[in-house]
C-alpha cells in the first residue's frame, strides 16, 4: 500500500527529536483513522530529515544522549520558535548552567566543550531547517497542519507551526501529544497564539470530527462545538481561565493498525536509512493497572488518568500480522506502560505457538513475575523487557510504592538472564525519607550479582508532572518549581512556566529536609552509601562488558550438583555439591523463607534431615556466595542449565541506529 496521498486535507508532522529507528505511532494511528474515515492525510517525519541534514551523531546528542531535565533539544530550536529580543541573555545563563551540570556527569565531563559546540551547530541549523519543513508542508496543499509533541518535540513543533503561519496565514494549525495534556495544553494555547487548536489526551475518538469541523469552518469553530479535550481560537475570546480536560478513548479493538507507509517511503530516500534498523511501535493496552490502584510515587506517565484497558488478544495478533504483511518487519516495541497479566495464557501462548524465533518483541512489565511467566515471555518471542526494577532494596521500593520487594527483583534478574530476556533497568535514588544505609547494603550485594544484567545507571529522583510527589507536593512538604532550563528556553512568565513544565526541581531551601543540597542537575551528593553503590555498579557494568562475561550456573547430575562460577573473587571455577548442600541449593532457587526450608526439603526433595545439618549447609552456601539472604528470603543465585548466551545491546525490537558506523562514514 502506497503512503502517497495526492491532495491531502491534513498534514501531520513529527519534529525532532523523535527517535530515528521507528515511526511515530501517534501520527500513524491518527492517519490510519483519518484514512478509514475518508479524510486524505499525509505524515511528514521531519525528524528523519533533520538527522539527514546534520548527521546522525549530532542528532543523537539530543535525541538519545541528553539528560531530559536539561532540555538540550528544546534549546536548539528555541531561537527558531522565539526570535524575540532577550534571547542572548537567556542563552548565556543556560550554557553556564550546562557547563556546571556537565562537570558532575561522567558521560559529559570530558567532552563538555564538544557537546556545547554540537548544540551551537544544531541551533544554527534549526532556523533554516524549520523554514524548509514549513515550505514542504505548504507544498502538500493541506489546509490543516498538526504536530505531535512528546518529550523534546515541543519547541521544534512550535517553531514549525509559527513559520507555517507566517508563510500562509490561511493554514490552520493543531498541536497535541503528551506535552499538551491538561494544564500544559492550556498554557501552550494561552502563550502561543499561532497554535490554533490544542488537543489534550487521546485523540483517537475525536480526530475525525475535529478535522471535519476545522476543514469546514477553519478558525471559526464555536467553542461549544469542539470535542471535549480541545481548545480553539474561540476560547481565546472569552474571559477567565479555560480548563482543558484529558480526552480518553476506550475501545482499542476498533482502532485500525497504524499507517507507517509514509515513514518507510521517506526513510528510503535519505542517506540515514543506511544506518537505521527499523522497529515498529504497537500497543496492546493503555493506562496502568497497578497505578490505577497504587500509583508509583515518582511516575507521571499516563497524565491525569491511570485507567487501564487492553485490546483483545486476537486483536493484537491480527495487528501484528497486518503490519508484518505491509512492511516485512518482525520487530515490535509495545508502548504499553505495563503488560496485561491476562495475556499469559492467551496472547503469549498464541505468539509462542507461532514460534519464538518468528519475531522480536519488547514489553514493559511489572517486576514480580515468576519463573514460569518469564519463560512464557521468552517462548513468545519477547526478547527485551523494561521491568521497572528501580531498586534492589525493599525500603526504597516501599517509598516508591512499587508493590514489589528487593528479593523479587533479584529473582527477575536471575530468570531473565537464564532465559535470555534482555532488560532496561536503572536504580533511582534521593527519595524523600530514604536512608543512605540502604544503598550501602545494595553495594554489598552487587558483587554476588555480577553474572546478571546490570542497571544502565544510577539516576537521581526526578519530579515529574502528574506524579504523586507533584500532585501531593504540599502535603509531602515539597516545594516544586520548573527546572531552571525552562526559563532559558521559554520567554514566558513564571506562572506560565509553572504550567508548561513537565519536569520540576525541589527547592532545597524550603519544604522537606533533603539529605544534601543536590547542586546542579546530575551532581553527585557526598553520601557514603551512594558513593559505594556507584562504584559497585561501575564494576558490575565493566564485568559484563568483558569477554567472557561472568557466569554462575548449576547443572544437576547423578554425581551431584555442579556449580560453575567465574564471578570476580570466586574460588574454584567448578564446585560439586552433594547431599544436603545440593538439596538446599536447589531449594533456594525459589527463594524460600528460612523457617520453611526444612519443609521444602521434605516436600520437594524427599530429604528429612536435622535443622543443624540444614543450617550448616546453608552457611556454606552463603559463604560461597551462592545464596543471598535478603528480605527474609534465601535467594539462590546460580542459573539453571547451560551457560546462557552472551547478553549484548544489539537487536532492540524498537529498532536501533548504528551511530558508530554513521560517524565513521562522516569522517
Amino acid at each position: 500500500m502506497s503512503g502517497y496521498v495526492p491532495d491531502p486535507a491534513v498534514c501531520l508532522v513529527s519534529m525532532p527529536y523523535a527517535g530515528l529507528p521507528r515511526p511515530s505511532m501517534a501520527l500513524g494511528l491518527l492517519q490510519g483513522i483519518l484514512r478509514r474515515d475518508g479524510i486524505p492525510s499525509t505524515v511528514l517525519h521531519a525528524n528523519l530529515w533533520f538527522a539527514d541534514r546534520v548527521g546522525i551523531p549530532l542528532y543523537e546528542t539530543c535525541a538519545s544522549q541528553a539528560p531530559p531535565t536539561l532540555l538540550m533539544g528544546e534549546w536548539t530550536f528555541a531561537e527558531a520558535a522565539f526570535p524575540e529580543p532577550g534571547a542572548r541573555q537567556r542563552d548565556d545563563a543556560y550554557l553556564e548552567r550546562l557547563r556546571a551540570a556537565f562537570a558532575h556527569m561522567p558521560a559529559f565531563a570530558d567532552r563538555a566543550d564538544l557537546t556545547i559546540k554540537r548544540l551551537h551547530r544544531l541551533r544554527s541549523e534549526a532556523g533554516g531547517f524549520v523554514d524548509v519543513v514549513a515550505r514542504r508542508v505548504l507544498e502538500t496543499g493541506a489546509r490543516v497542519v498538526g504536530c505531535t509533541s512528546m518529550f523534546e518535540q515541543h519547541v521544534a513543533s512550535l517553531a514549525l507551526l509559527r513559520r507555517v503561519r507566517e508563510l500562509d496565514p490561511t493554514v490552520v494549525t493543531l498541536l497535541g501529544g503528551a506535552n499538551c495534556e491538561t494544564v500544559m495544553g492550556e498554557a501552550t494555547h494561552r502563550c502561543f497564539p499561532w497554535v490554533d487548536y490544542v488537543v489534550s489526551g487521546e485523540a483517537d475518538g475525536i480526530i475525525t470530527p475535529l478535522c471535519r469541523l476545522v476543514l469546514e469552518h477553519g478558525r471559526d469553530v464555536p467553542a461549544e462545538a469542539l470535542p471535549q479535550g480541545v481548545l480553539g481560537p474561540a476560547h481565546r475570546t472569552g474571559t477567565g481561565t479555560t480548563r482543558l480536560p484529558r480526552t480518553m478513548f476506550r475501545d482499542l479493538d476498533t482502532l485500525p493498525p497504524p499507517a507507517y507507509e509514509d515513514w518507510f517511503e521517506q526513510l528510503a530516500g535519505l542517506s540515514v536509512g543506511a544506518y537505521i534498523t527499523p522497529g515498529l511501535l504497537v500497543e496492546s493496552s493503555r493506562g496502568c493497572w497497578w497505578g490505577d490502584r497504587h500509583q508509583c510515587t515518582f511516575c507521571g506517565l499516563n497524565g491525569s488518568s491511570m485507567v487501564f484497558n487492553s485490546k483483545s488478544p486476537q486483536g493484537v495478533l491480527e495487528e501484528l500480522h497486518e503490519l508484518e504483511r505491509r512492511h516485512g518487519v518482525t520487530a515490535f516495541e509495545f508502548v504499553d506502560n505495563i503488560l496485561d497479566m491476562g495475556y499469559f495464557p492467551t496472547l503469549m501462548q498464541a505468539l509462542a505457538d507461532e514460534g519464538a524465533s518468528r519475531r522480536s518483541l519488547f514489553f514493559e512489565v511489572k517486576a514480580n513475575l515468576n519463573r514460569r511467566q518469564v519463560k512464557g515471555l521468552a517462548d513468545a518471542g519477547v526478547t527485551w523487557v523494561q521491568p521497572g526494577i528501580e531498586s534492589l532494596h525493599t525500603d526504597i521500593l516501599q517509598l516508591m510504592d512499587k508493590g514489589v520487594t528487593g528479593w523479587q527483583n533479584v529473582q527477575l534478574l536471575k530468570w531473565a538472564r537464564e532465559f535470555g530476556v534482555r532488560m532496561f533497568w536503572n536504580i533511582i535514588w534521593d527519595f524523600p525519607d530514604e536512608q543512605d544505609e540502604a544503598y550501602t547494603q545494595m553495594a554489598r550485594w552487587i558483587p554476588l550479582l555480577e553474572h546478571l544484567q546490570p542497571p544502565s545507571g544510577i539516576t537521581r529522583l526526578r519530579y515529574d508532572r502528574y506524579s504523586v510527589y507533584e500532585q501531593e507536593a504540599h502535603r509531602r512538604g515539597l516545594v516544586l518549581s520548573p527546572v531552571l532550563s525552562m526559563r532559558d528556553v521559554y520567554p514566558v512568565s513564571t506562572a506560565d512556566l509553572q504550567d508548561l513544565t513537565y519536569f520540576f526541581a525541589a527547592d532545597t531551601t524550603l519544604g522537606i529536609d533533603r539529605p544534601t543540597d543536590p547542586g546542579p542537575p546530575g551532581a553527585p551528593a557526598s553520601r557514603p552509601g551512594i558513593d559505594a553503590l556507584r562504584k559497585a555498579v561501575s564494576r558490575w557494568q565493566q564485568a559484563q562488558r568483558g569477554d567472557p562475561q561472568p557466569a554462575l550456573t548449576m547443572a544437576d547430575r547423578d554425581d551431584g550438583l555442579w556449580i560453575t562460577d567465574t564471578r570476580s573473587g570466586a574460588g574454584p571455577s567448578q564446585t560439586r555439591l552433594t547431599d544436603v548442600a545440593r538439596a538446599v541449593c536447589l531449594a533456594c532457587d525459589a527463594a524460600p523463607r528460612p523457617e520453611r526450608l526444612r519443609e521444602v526439603l521434605r516436600r520437594d526433595h524427599s530429604l528429612d534431615v536435622s535443622q543443624r545439618q540444614i543450617d550448616d549447609a546453608l552457611a556454606e552456601l552463603v559463604e560461597q556466595r551462592l545464596v543471598l539472604e535478603i528480605d527474609g528470603r534465601l535467594v539462590g543465585l546460580a542459573l539453571s542449565g547451560v551457560r546462557p548466551v552472551r547478553m549484548t545491546s544489539d537487536g532492540f525490537p524498537g529498532g536501533y541506529v548504528d551511530v558508530r558506523a554513521a560517524a565513521a562514514a562522516a569522517r
